[in-house]
């Protein structure tokens, strides 16, 4: 949602606000926003460092899908978060926080 919000020239700022006055407010609007500018003390205020590490993230996801797999239990979502954060990883974004998935998908746009 939050590259809709680019793509329509919305203010992030002025959007986070209105989320966390509303019902969609949530932990990645009102605590650790992934979009640079938006809040201070975050790792997407610092170029993405610091915080959980993608490389973590993929690996959680891994073992995640693993559980599924072997479970049988369909997890398509989930499947393709992990496929994501992988291709992060392969891209140079390993050492970035988890939260960097908001830069590389702009990226991946050509935004």
């Amino acid at each position: 949602m939050i590259l809709f919000i680019h793509r329509l020239g919305l203010d992030p700022k002025l959007l986070a606000k209105i989320l966390n006055m509303s019902s969609g407010r949530c932990w990645s609007s009102d605590t650790y926003n992934p979009v640079p500018g938006v809040m201070e003390g975050v790792p997407s205020a610092n170029n993405y460092l610091g915080g959980f590490g993608t490389q973590l993230m993929a690996k959680d996801l891994g073992l995640a899908q693993n559980t599924a797999t072997n479970t049988r239990t369909p997890v398509p979502l989930g499947s393709l978060a992990h496929q994501i954060y992988r291709m992060m990883c392969a891209r140079g974004y390993a050492n970035k926080d988890f939260s960097s998935v908001f830069q590389f998908l702009r990226e991946e746009e050509g935004q």
